[in-house]
This record gives structure tokens, C-alpha cells and sequence, in this order.
């Protein structure tokens, strides 16, 4: 039985142990299961829709959850108009110059839909004792920047990555003790030559 045990744990330690690596999942929207769901909203929004004709879309600016709430004063930042230069070839777009100018009465709603899958791969060891850790993120995500003034849209702009597949590769030569400060190494050594 000892025997038994012995070769199963041996059996255990020598297959990587891959499946006891971190994962981790980011789904902010269960409405929309799909990139193209969430494009064709995007580009079905336009100047001069009411805040109501929006909820026909699916977009309702104050239930749908995880859309966040812009003031003027964000939305001129988003644009490089507080707190930056601002390059003189580019123009504000209209929609947004108008909300601007509006102050109180404009607002900026911003949704983030994001459906990705964060793993890591390769070898449990190299990856427990941080000599090696590699991460792969997978999914899509989109984004649709709503600027109004009197619950009108003025302006919409959107962006998205319906395909991302990013791999991460973190080498420390030295394992567990890549991370260690001079001063913890030099406590160590003074410790062990006393």
C-alpha cells in the first residue's frame, strides 16, 4: 500500500501539475455573450437619439450595470482639454465642444463590456518556485464613450478588441530569491555567519 502511494505521489509531482495554476475570468455583462452583440450596439447609436431610444438598444444609462457616470469636467480630460497639452491639429468634435459648453445639463456615460479569460501555463514548479510564470489572456472587449446634453446623444465613440490573445513571459533566474531586497540577503548572510 506504501508502494501504491509512493508512485502516485512520484506519479503526481512528475506530470507539472498544471491544473493547480491560477485562472481567472472577467465577464462585466451577462446580456451580452458575443463582441458582435456589443458592436452592432455601438454602431447602431447616433447624434440626436433620445436617452429612451437608447433602452431600445439594450443601453439603459442608469440600470444597465457597470457604466460609469461622466461629468464635463471627465469628459474634458478624456479629451486632453484639463490637464495635458492639448495637440493643436487635432479638433474637439463638435458633440463634445457642445457638452462642454452645456457644463451641468451635458453628461458622459461610458460602458465597458469585457469577456476575457487570464491563465497561466507551462510548468507548476517553475511557476510556484517564480522562475518561470507564463500568462495568456484570451477574449474580447469593447468600449462606447455616450456624450449627451439634455439626455440627447451629442457624440458616440467606440473601440474594441474582439480577438485578444496576449502572452506574458516572466523569467527570474534566481527563483524564489529574484525578488528579495539587498537589505533582506544582507540579514540572512549576517545571520548565518554569526
Amino acid at each position: 500500500m506504501t508502494k501504491f502511494i509512493a508512485i502516485a505521489l512520484v506519479a503526481f509531482v512528475v506530470s507539472g501539475c498544471s491544473g493547480m495554476l491560477p485562472k481567472r475570468y472577467t465577464i462585466t455583462h451577462n446580456q451580452w455573450t458575443d463582441y458582435n452583440q456589443v458592436l452592432s450596439i455601438g454602431n447602431n447609436i447616433r447624434a440626436g437619439q433620445s436617452l429612451d431610444e437608447l433602452k431600445t438598444l439594450g443601453v439603459d444609462v442608469h440600470n444597465t450595470e457597470n457604466i460609469e457616470h461622466l461629468t464635463h469636467l471627465d469628459v474634458a480630460k478624456k479629451f486632453g482639454l484639463i490637464g495635458g497639452k492639448k495637440d493643436a491639429s487635432l479638433k474637439t468634435p463638435d458633440g463634445v465642444q457642445l457638452m462642454l459648453d452645456a457644463a451641468e445639463r451635458g453628461r458622459g456615460y461610458e460602458l465597458t463590456v469585457e469577456n476575457t479569460n487570464e491563465a497561466r501555463e507551462g510548468s507548476f514548479w517553475r511557476d510556484f518556485l517564480n522562475f518561470k510564470k507564463i500568462n495568456r489572456t484570451t477574449g474580447w472587449k469593447y468600449s462606447i464613450l455616450i456624450i449627451t446634453v439634455d439626455d440627447k446623444v451629442q457624440y458616440v465613440l467606440h473601440k474594441g478588441n474582439p480577438n485578444i490573445n496576449k502572452v506574458t513571459i516572466e523569467k527570474n533566474p534566481l527563483g524564489p530569491f529574484q525578488k528579495l531586497n539587498g537589505y533582506v540577503v544582507v540579514d540572512l548572510l549576517e545571520n548565518v555567519i554569526d
